[in-house]
C-alpha cells in the first residue's frame, strides 16, 4: 500500500476505525497487511490521545475474544458559527453531531467591526474553556444563504456577500486563528445543508440526494456521488430561479425574469396570492385574519376544507413538484429531502407536492425516497462541523476506505 510513513499509517487506521468500527486490531491487521506490532503501537497511541476507545469484545471462536475499537465520539469536537443580520449563532458539536453547547449573540450590522470581531473571539474562547479537555479540531464560519425577503437591503451583511466575505476573510478568520490557536475554515452556504444531512440527518450515508428548502425562497443543496456540489462559482442549486411558465402575464421575479418557480410558489408569493383573493372578495375563513396571516392560519384553513386556500396551495405545490421532478430527471437522486417552514402548511401541501413530483418524473428515475429534514435550525453549523471532522481525518485521501462494507471489518468473528 502507498501509505508508508507513520503519520499516514496512523491516519489510515483512524479512518478505518471511524468507518468500520467497532473493529478489532486483528481486522485492522488483515485489512492493511501491517505488522501486528505496528498496529498495536498506533492503536496504543490513538488510545492515549483519546481519539479512539475500547468498547467491548467479539468472540472469534475457540474461546478467543477480540477487543473492539471505535472512534471516540465524545472527545472529538468542532465549533460552527453562522451569521444573520440580527444574530451570531455558535455551536460546539461532538463527532456524532450531538450539540454540547449552542448560544446566540446579537449582531448589529451597524456595529464597529473590530469591536464585533473581538466580541466573537471572546465568545469562542469562553465556549472552548469548559471543553478544553476535548480534542477541538477547528472552527467553521458559515457564509449565510441569501434570503429573498432581504434582497433589497443592500447595506446588510446578509445581502451584500462581497462585504461579508471581506469582513470574515480579512478580520474575523485571522483573529480567531491567532487567539484560539485552531484552524478556521469559511464555508459556502450552498453546500452546508447537504453536508449536514449526509453526515447527521435523514440522508446519512446516501451518496445522491437533493435537499430542497421551502421558505422565503426555493433553494437546493446537492449531493452527487458522495460529493457536495457548489458549482463553478458557488451558485449551484438555484432551483427557485428555473423557469416553469412562459405566460405573458407572469410577474417579474426579483432576479429579473418572469416564470421563476420561486416567484410563484415561495412563501411571499403564496401569501400574496391569498391576500389578492381575499381583497377581491373570495370567501375564506381567513377573511377575519386578513392583515396578518401566518403559516398556521393557512394550515388551519386547509384542515377546515377552505376551498380558496386549497386551490392556491395546490397550485403552488404542483409548480414546486414540477420543478423538483425536473431536477430528479436531470440528477437521478436516491432521495429528496425537504426543509423549511412552508412544510408547516401540513399534510395537504406535502401530499400535493409529492403527487406532482411522482407524476412528472421519468419512469427509470422513480426509485427515490421523499423525507423531511431532521437537522432543523442547526443545519448550517452542523454542515460546517461535519466538514471539519472530514478535514481532520483527511477522509478525502482515503476514499477506498469508505467504499468498504462493514461486513468486511470482521470476516471471521461473530458477535456474542
Amino acid at each position: 500500500m502507498p501509505y508508508d510513513s507513520y503519520s499516514q499509517r496512523k491516519r489510515l487506521l483512524l479512518n478505518l476505525i471511524n468507518h468500520l468500527g467497532p473493529i478489532s486490531r486483528t481486522a485492522l491487521i488483515e485489512l492493511t497487511d501491517y505488522r501486528p506490532a505496528t498496529v498495536g503501537a498506533i492503536v496504543g497511541e490513538l488510545l492515549s490521545e483519546e481519539l479512539i476507545v475500547e468498547i467491548g469484545t467479539l468472540s472469534a471462536g475457540h474461546g478467543r475474544r477480540r477487543v473492539l475499537l471505535d472512534i471516540n465520539k465524545d472527545h472529538i469536537c468542532a465549533i460552527g458559527i453562522s451569521f444573520t443580520d440580527t444574530c451570531v449563532t455558535y455551536i460546539l458539536s461532538q463527532f456524532d453531531g450531538h450539540i454540547l453547547s449552542q448560544t446566540e449573540t446579537p449582531f448589529l450590522d451597524t456595529s464597529d467591526k473590530q469591536e464585533l470581531v473581538q466580541q466573537i473571539c471572546t465568545h469562542v474562547r469562553d465556549l472552548i474553556q469548559p471543553h478544553s479537555h476535548r480534542k477541538i479540531v477547528g472552527i467553521g464560519l458559515c457564509r449565510p444563504l441569501q434570503d429573498p425577503t432581504d434582497y433589497r437591503k443592500p447595506n446588510t451583511s446578509d445581502a451584500n456577500s462581497e462585504y461579508f466575505d471581506l469582513w470574515i476573510q480579512d478580520s474575523l478568520k485571522p483573529q480567531l486563528e491567532c487567539q484560539c490557536k485552531l484552524p478556521v475554515k469559511i464555508y459556502s452556504g450552498v453546500t452546508l445543508p447537504a453536508i449536514a444531512e449526509h453526515r447527521f440527518g435523514v440522508a446519512k450515508d446516501v451518496d445522491d440526494f437533493i435537499w430542497v428548502e421551502l421558505s422565503n425562497g426555493i433553494g437546493t443543496s446537492l449531493f452527487c456521488n458522495g460529493i457536495p456540489v457548489s458549482g463553478a462559482n458557488g451558485a449551484a442549486g438555484e432551483l427557485g430561479h428555473t423557469v416553469i411558465s412562459f405566460l405573458e402575464n407572469e410577474h417579474l421575479c426579483y432576479c429579473g425574469k418572469p416564470g421563476c418557480v420561486e416567484g410563484s410558489t415561495a412563501w411571499p408569493a403564496l401569501l400574496a396570492d391569498i391576500q389578492k383573493a381575499l381583497d377581491s372578495g373570495v370567501f375564506s375563513v381567513l377573511q377575519a385574519k386578513k392583515e396578518q396571516i401566518t403559516v398556521a392560519d393557512i394550515k388551519n384553513a386547509l384542515d377546515a376544507g377552505d376551498r380558496m386556500c386549497m386551490h392556491i396551495v395546490k397550485r403552488a405545490a404542483n409548480r414546486i413538484g414540477i420543478a423538483i421532478s425536473n431536477a430528479i430527471n436531470l440528477l437521478n437522486p436516491k432521495m429528496v429531502v425537504f426543509y423549511g417552514f412552508m412544510l408547516e402548511l401540513g399534510d395537504y401541501f406535502i401530499r400535493q407536492m409529492e403527487q406532482s413530483i411522482r407524476e412528472n418524473v421519468i419512469s427509470f428515475s422513480s426509485d427515490f425516497e421523499i423525507r423531511i429534514s431532521t437537522t432543523s435550525e442547526s443545519m448550517m453549523t452542523l454542515g460546517a462541523v461535519a466538514d471539519l471532522f472530514s478535514s481532520y481525518l483527511q477522509a478525502s485521501d482515503y476514499k477506498w476506505v469508505y467504499a468498504l462494507q462493514p461486513s468486511e471489518a470482521e470476516p471471521t468473528a461473530t458477535a456474542e
